[in-house]
């Protein structure tokens, strides 16, 4: 029996995939990930410099020239405003980025030498499988609705995450509403698990990334692009959140992303 031919755009997503893993800007290099939005001062684990908000809402970091801070190629002594989209350099080939506007940003620093030296080098997938292609809805919630969902920090927190619709999706003749969670804005993610999690895919369960629609949209729920959540590639760093309650699926999904593949790097 030979195996379904894998059509050209889920080979195309695949790579895609691995560039937002291991990229210039991959998850998997990121080693710092704070949101500031408040006067502080903030400082991140092994990152020089301390982050403030201003009253005017501007980013700022304070740092002295032998920090090797730079922001937009120039040496920071002293403070310095840090300009949304604006490169953050620091020692140690680490660089980075600040998002944000009006008080509220996003920093991410990364290590362009970290997926070398964990040894990444691709992600284990179980074969594809058009069968597991369905035509899906969005359904409407209540206005506002937020669902209090664990996050994998330690000690385990939770957090009441915005939950703007459903997806309802038909499964052997039997229909299954799962919660979207929007833990970012312009995002939209399915959180599930299913009867694979713990032996061949993680315990913690797995991600379908959807589009933003209204409800009442129909919506392609591929399960080929089910995906390990960003907690495997630095659990110090994406603390992210678990499955909310609901969004078990009674049987063995095997498609999508079963795990991170490493080589041997010699460590412990």
């Amino acid at each position: 029996m030979t195996a379904p031919q894998i059509p050209a755009d889920h080979e195309a997503w695949r790579q895609g995939r691995w560039e937002e893993i291991a990229g210039a800007s991959g998850k998997a290099k990121v080693v710092a990930n704070a949101k500031i939005t408040d006067p502080g001062p903030h400082t991140l684990p092994g990152i020089p410099g301390e982050w403030r908000t201003t009253e005017a809402g501007d980013l700022t970091v304070t740092a002295k020239a032998v920090d090797g801070v730079r922001v937009a190629g120039s040496l920071v002594d002293g403070t310095s405003t840090v300009p949304s989209g604006a490169s953050l350099e620091f020692p140690d080939n680490r660089g980075g980025f600040a998002s944000g506007t009006d008080g509220s940003y996003g920093l991410v620093v990364m290590d362009q030498d970290r997926v070398e030296r964990t040894g990444l080098t691709g992600i284990d997938t179980f074969p594809y499988d058009p069968a597991w292609v369905f035509e899906g809805q969005y359904r409407a919630a209540p206005e506002g609705r937020r669902i209090e969902v664990p996050r994998l920090t330690s000690p385990r927190s939770t957090e009441a995450i915005l939950a703007p619709v459903d997806l309802a999706v038909t499964i052997d003749g039997t229909e299954y509403v799962l919660a979207v969670l929007q833990d970012f804005p312009g995002q939209r993610l399915v959180i599930f698990t299913d009867e694979t999690n713990g032996d061949s895919t993680p315990a913690i369960g797995r991600w379908l990334m959807l589009p933003l629609l209204e409800s009442g949209s129909t919506v392609t729920v591929d399960f080929n692009k089910a995906t390990l959540s960003h907690h495997h590639l630095n659990p110090d760093v994406f603390v992210c959140p678990l499955s909310p309650p609901g969004n078990h699926l009674p049987m063995r999904i095997e498609v999508g992303e079963r795990a991170l593949i490493h080589a041997a790097t010699g460590q412990s």
